[in-house]
C-alpha cells in the first residue's frame, strides 16, 4: 500500500504525458505482423520501480515497453544519501522534477558489486552495508593521490570477458583510452545468495548440484521445467523470480561500459561519474579515482514468465562514430594478439522497432527535461524467450562497446571455446535450445556452471583475487573455455 500511495504521488508530480501506474497492468497491445510495422506511440511508465513481470506471450513492442521501464527505473535518483538503503528509489524525485542532466546517484549504482556478491574474504555483508570491495591482492590509494575506495561505480574489468580489449577513438589515440566495465546485482539477487550460501563452498556444492540435475534432463528439479517453480528446499542455484503478487522485483543484474572522454568529446552529452579504476606500478596495485563516462548498459532480469530472463541492451548514441576498436586476446596467455581493429561495423543491425522507441523516449524526455542526459542513449534490443530460430527478433542481440568482436556479437555456440558451433546453450522448459547473442551467452553459464545464467557465481576466477590490469590480467579466456567446454 506504501508503495502504491508513493506511487500515485510522483504520478501526480509527473507530466501529463505519460499515463501512470504499474507496467503490469498495461492494456493488451496489437501484435506487430512486420518488422516494417514500426508504431510511434508506445505504453512506457516513468516510475521508480521496475516491472516485476509482463505477459507470458509478449510481443517485440511489449518487451520493449518492459524494457524502457526497467531503464527509467534503475536510472531514478537514489534515496541512498537520505537513509543509507541501497537498491532504493528517492520518491520525492522524478525525471521532470529538476533541470540537471541526472541525479548524483543512481538507484542501479547502489546495487551490490560482484566483489561485494562474491568477497575474496568470503564474508558477506547485510546488502545496505556501505560499498565494501574485497579482493585477495593487497590494494592502497595511488600515492600522493588520496583517492577514495568507497565509491559505488568500481571499474574492476578491462576486457570482454577476456576476449578482448576495448579503445576509443583510435583514429588519434591509437590505444589510450581503454574501456573499463563493471558487474553489479540488486537487492533480490544479493540476499537469496546471503541468505541460502552466503560461503563458496555452500555456493559452489549449490551450483554443481544444479549442473548434474540440468545434466540429467530433469532441469532444476525432478518434474520442475521452470526454475521459479522449485521448492523452497531446493538444494541448487535459482535465483527468486520477479512477482507481483509476492512483491518482488526478482534478480536483477547490470553490466556497464565506461571510457575516459578526450579533448575530442562534447562531456555535457555523457552520463560522468567519479570512479575508481586499478594501476599497477613497482609489482604493487593500487587504486585511484578518476572522472569516466558510461557508453554501455545491460539489464538482465529473471522473472515468472521468462524464468530464463529478459536480456535488454543501451548504448551511448555516438559509439559507433567514436573510433572504437578492439584487440583480441590470446587464450593461451591472455595478452592482446593481433591488430587493433579499428573502427568495426555492427554486425548484426538494430531494429527498427528498437529505434522507434527510442525516439519515442526522447521525444517525451524532452519534453520533461531538455537537459536529460538520457537523450544520449538509445535501446539496442530485448531478448526474453530462448529459441532455436535465428531469424527471431533480436535474436543476435550484442552491444556494440560489450560485446564487440565476432566471438560475442555473432554468439550461438555451446561455449566460450565453441562460440558458433550451432549446438544447445539453454534449457526452456525441457528443451534445449541453441540461443544466440547475449540469452545464448549466459545460457552456458546455465547449462554448464549451474548458475542459473549469472557468469557473477561461478567459481572461473571467483572470489576475485586481482582487478583485471592491462598486460597482466590473468588468463580470463582459456578459464572461461575450460569451464564451459562441450561435455
Amino acid at each position: 500500500m506504501k508503495k502504491q500511495l508513493a506511487l500515485i504521488a510522483v504520478c501526480a508530480l509527473t507530466t501529463t504525458l505519460w499515463r501512470c501506474g504499474s507496467s503490469d497492468d498495461k492494456p493488451e497491445v496489437k501484435t506487430l505482423t512486420t518488422e516494417e510495422t514500426t508504431p510511434s506511440e508506445f505504453n512506457i511508465n516513468f516510475t521508480f520501480y521496475p516491472p516485476s513481470d509482463l505477459d507470458s506471450n509478449a510481443t517485440p513492442q511489449q518487451l520493449i515497453e518492459f524494457a524502457w521501464e526497467e531503464f527509467f527505473a534503475l536510472n531514478w535518483k537514489s534515496s541512498y544519501s537520505k537513509d543509507h538503503l541501497r537498491d532504493h528509489p528517492d520518491t520525492t524525485w522524478n525525471f521532470g522534477s529538476d533541470t540537471l542532466p541526472f541525479p548524483d546517484t543512481l538507484v542501479w549504482e547502489t546495487y551490490a558489486h560482484r566483489s561485494e556478491l562474491r568477497p575474496y574474504s568470503n564474508n558477506m555483508q547485510v546488502f545496505d552495508a556501505p560499498p565494501h570491495y574485497s579482493y585477495g591482492v593487497p590494494l592502497s590509494a595511488y600515492p600522493g593521490s588520496n583517492a577514495s575506495f568507497s565509491l559505488f561505480d568500481v571499474l574492476d574489468e578491462n576486457n570482454e570477458i577476456g576476449s578482448c580489449d576495448m579503445y576509443a577513438h583510435t583514429d588519434v589515440y591509437n590505444k589510450q583510452y581503454e574501456v573499463l566495465y563493471q558487474a553489479k546485482v540488486n537487492r533480490d539477487e544479493y540476499n537469496y545468495i546471503y541468505s541460502h550460501y552466503p560461503k563458496k563452498a555452500a555456493l559452489d556444492s549449490a551450483r554443481l548440484y544444479t549442473q548434474r540435475m540440468i545434466a540429467k534432463n530433469n532441469y532444476y528439479y525432478p518434474g520442475v521445467t521452470n526454475s521459479c517453480n522449485c521448492p523452497e528446499n531446493y538444494k541448487g542455484v535459482s535465483l527468486p523470480c520477479g512477482n507481483k503478487k509476492a512483491g518482488r522485483i526478482g534478480a536483477m543484474e547490470v553490466k556497464t561500459a565506461w571510457r575516459e572522454l578526450t579533448p575530442k568529446d562534447d562531456a555535457t552529452k555523457f552520463l560522468t561519474r567519479t570512479v575508481v579504476y586499478f594501476q599497477k606500478q613497482n609489482n604493487k596495485v593500487y587504486y585511484n579515482n578518476k572522472t569516466y563516462a558510461l557508453i554501455g548498459l545491460h539489464i538482465i532480469h529473471k522473472t515468472t514468465n521468462y524464468e530464463d530472463f529478459v536480456f535488454a541492451t543501451w548504448e551511448h548514441v555516438g559509439v559507433e562514430k567514436d573510433a572504437m576498436g578492439y584487440q583480441l586476446l590470446s587464450d593461451v596467455t591472455g595478452q592482446d594478439s593481433g591488430t587493433l581493429v579499428k573502427s568495426f561495423s555492427r554486425l548484426h543491425p538494430v531494429t527498427p522497432l528498437a529505434d522507434s522507441s527510442t525516439s519515442y523516449v526522447h521525444r517525451k524526455l524532452r519534453n520533461m527535461n531538455p537537459n536529460s542526459i538520457w537523450l544520449n542513449y538509445r535501446l539496442i534490443g530485448v531478448q526474453a524467450t530462448p529459441t532455436n530460430d535465428t531469424t527471431s527478433f533480436n535474436f543476435f542481440l550484442a552491444n556494440y562497446v560489450v560485446e564487440s568482436d565476432p566471438t560475442l556479437n555473432d554468439f550461438h555456440g555451446s561455449g566460450i571455446g565453441h562460440p558458433h558451433d550451432g549446438l544447445p546453450n539453454t534449457l526452456y522448459r525441457g528443451a534445449k535450445l541453441t540461443m544466440g547473442g547475449c540469452q545464448g551467452c549466459h545460457g552456458v553459464a546455465q547449462i554448464t556452471l549451474g548458475t542459473d545464467f549469472s557468469f557473477l557465481l561461478d567459481t572461473v576466477g571467483k572470489p576475485i583475487y586481482s582487478p583485471d590490469l592491462r598486460g597482466d590480467q590473468i588468463n580470463k579466456l582459456q578459464r572461461l573455455i575450460r569451464a564451459t567446454r562441450k561435455k
